[in-house]
């Protein structure tokens, strides 16, 4: 039960073998191709009687033990918090018996998906997913475990009419529904053969590096030392019916941009005189469904000059009421400062929105009206307006207010 969301979930570790056969494309660092098109991984089981439960205030763990000693979990409940987290470890990744290994973790529920489910694309937009089909041709499938998977950079989720699943990764992945009711994620490969696609060795990575390779003689370069140990981090969020994609965007840039923690020691006799216990460059909190993705203080000469870029967090029809356009004032965002002038730049922050405008190359058979919406973001006095998904870039140019600045400190 997650946010107050009850929705039965087992999950399983295991890997599927790498395809090595002589003579044909072998699964490497740009191939995934198990050994059976249809293959069924191999699974992993706890190990009964050995799982440990850590439980206090602020948080539950579960450590759970595996029958392979390379695999290991933590599972953990925070209070307050609307997800599940599940710390894995894995490896090394064993090649003694000269197979290579894709291991994968599965989450098995009773979501009736129908051969759909969603990955994000770079972090945007989520996109529709339906097994064994392709939208712009007629699909001939030969490998039909890899033909299913996808990159998963953000959040892959299913859903139907009662229940919503939603994984968040905090790396990019592979991932697929291979049955329904299911999400899998591939967390680490250990191959043995290069797949011939121009990186010239298999992907077998050891902690010790590698031998120099001189190409004037036969002996091919060898990996030194066991295979690399990796640890990561999944989050599991659950929801009501056709909630998938609210569920991991609440959550997608918590998992992308995690708080950083400074900390710093002294002698207990020195006086340390922090002015306050806490503080906030922004007069007030941005709308629910806005990020901060920069502020940046640039030269000039006259006034204190940011460029400030804002994101919508949400898509359209995504959520009821976050994939709504937001309008943000500007005012809020500097503490102990007068906004004198708001400019909207490209993206990049290199040119002026309208400049662009004028300047750009226009198509002789493009006909699209462009709304004012979209002409400028500035809407009355230094206010803009943020519609789904959108994200804009502004220059800023402020005044500093001495009494606010004293005040806050």
């Amino acid at each position: 039960q997650v946010g107050g969301q009850r929705l039965p979930i087992l999950q399983e570790w295991g890997y599927y073998k790498s395809y090595d056969k002589a003579g044909e494309q072998k699964s490497g660092a740009y191939i995934f191709r198990p050994k059976e098109s249809n293959e069924e991984p191999t699974m992993i089981s706890p190990m009964s009687g050995k799982s440990v439960v850590f439980h206090s205030d602020l948080v539950t763990e579960v450590h759970t033990v595996y029958e392979e000693h390379w695999i290991k979990q933590i599972t953990r409940v925070k209070s307050g918090e609307p997800y599940i987290e599940v710390e894995y470890t894995v490896g090394p990744v064993p090649i003694a018996d000269g197979i290579g290994k894709e291991v994968i973790t599965r989450f098995h529920t009773e979501i009736k998906n129908n051969g759909l489910f969603y990955t994000d694309s770079n972090g945007r937009d989520f996109m529709q997913r339906k097994r064994s089909y392709r939208p712009s041709w007629n699909l001939e499938e030969f490998e039909f475990v890899a033909g299913n998977y996808y990159p998963v950079n953000a959040a892959i989720y299913i859903e139907d009419e009662k229940s919503s699943l939603c994984i968040l990764v905090d790396r990019s992945q592979g991932g697929s529904s291979i049955k329904d009711g299911t999400v899998e994620l591939m967390v680490q490969r250990r191959t043995l053969f290069d797949d011939w696609r121009g990186v010239g060795e298999a992907m077998n990575e050891t902690v010790d590096g590698i031998t120099s390779y001189d190409p004037s003689e036969d002996e091919p370069a060898r990996r030194l030392g066991q295979g690399v140990i990796i640890t990561g981090i999944h989050r599991i969020s659950v929801g009501s019916g056709r909630d998938g994609a609210s569920k991991a965007r609440a959550q997608m840039d918590k998992v992308f941009f995690p708080p950083h923690i400074f900390v710093a020691s002294s002698k207990s006799e020195i006086f340390i005189p922090f002015r306050a216990p806490s503080y906030s460059a922004v007069k007030k909190a941005l709308p629910d469904n806005i990020q901060l993705i920069t502020f940046t203080k640039l030269p000039s000469e006259k006034y204190e000059t940011y460029l400030i870029r804002l994101g919508h967090q949400y898509g359209y029809g995504e959520d009821q009421y976050l994939s709504a356009p937001v309008k943000v004032d500007m005012n809020n965002l500097l503490l102990g400062f007068d906004v004198v002038s708001v400019v909207e730049k490209t993206l990049s922050g290199n040119q002026d929105w309208e400049k662009w405008q004028e300047q750009r190359l226009r198509w002789e058979n493009d006909h699209t009206e462009i709304t004012s919406e979209w002409t400028t973001s500035l809407t009355s006095g230094n206010s803009v307006i943020l519609n789904p998904l959108e994200i804009r870039t502004f220059e800023v140019q402020a005044i500093l207010i001495e009494d606010d600045v004293t005040a806050s400190s």
